[in-house]
C-alpha cells in the first residue's frame, strides 16, 4: 500500500485547472470508528454498499463543509438520521465503506465535487463548480487503488 496523505492539490495553467485528488484509505463505515479516526475538518467523501456478490457499489459522493467530514459521514451511515425511506432502507443492516479527502478551500472542494458528479453521474449532476476555470482536470489517488476514473 502507498504511503499518500489525502488531500486535494491544485496546478493552474491559465483558465485550466488540473487536481490532484488523494483520498484516505477504503474503511468498513462504523460510527464509533468514524468518531475516533475521521478528522473534524472540510473535505469530500464517498460512501459505498457492498453487495452480496461482494462489489462495491457507490452511493454517494459529496462535501463536508459545516460540520466537517465527522459529523457528515456519520450522518451519512446512520439509518436514523433519515426521514427518507428509500434512503433508511438502503443504510438498513448494510455493509457500508467510505473514504474522504480532507480540504480547507470550498471552492477547491466543489470544483472536484461538481467533477466527480459530471463523471459518476452525468445525467444528474446537483452541485456545481466555483467558476474559477474554463477546464477542470483532476487525477485521483488512493492508498488502496480504488478507482472510478477511467484514464
Amino acid at each position: 500500500m502507498q504511503n499518500l496523505t489525502p488531500g486535494i492539490t491544485g496546478r493552474r495553467n491559465g483558465a485550466q485547472m488540473y487536481y490532484t485528488l488523494v483520498w484516505s484509505p477504503l474503511k468498513k463505515a462504523d460510527k464509533y470508528e468514524v468518531t475516533l479516526k475521521v478528522p473534524s475538518v472540510a473535505g469530500l467523501f464517498e460512501l459505498y454498499r457492498m453487495d452480496k456478490e461482494k462489489k462495491l457499489n457507490l452511493l454517494a459522493v459529496t462535501h463536508a463543509w459545516y460540520g466537517g467530514l465527522r459529523s457528515q459521514i456519520r450522518a451519512a451511515i446512520d439509518p436514523d438520521a433519515t426521514n427518507d425511506p428509500v434512503k433508511k432502507a438502503e443504510l438498513e443492516d448494510a455493509e457500508l465503506y467510505y473514504r474522504y479527502s480532507p480540504s480547507d478551500s470550498l471552492d477547491d472542494i466543489l470544483d472536484v465535487v461538481w467533477f466527480l458528479h459530471t463523471t459518476y453521474f452525468p445525467d444528474d449532476v446537483r452541485v456545481e463548480h466555483s467558476g474559477r476555470f474554463e477546464r477542470i482536470y483532476l487525477d485521483e489517488k488512493a492508498p488502496d487503488r480504488v478507482y472510478w476514473l477511467q484514464d
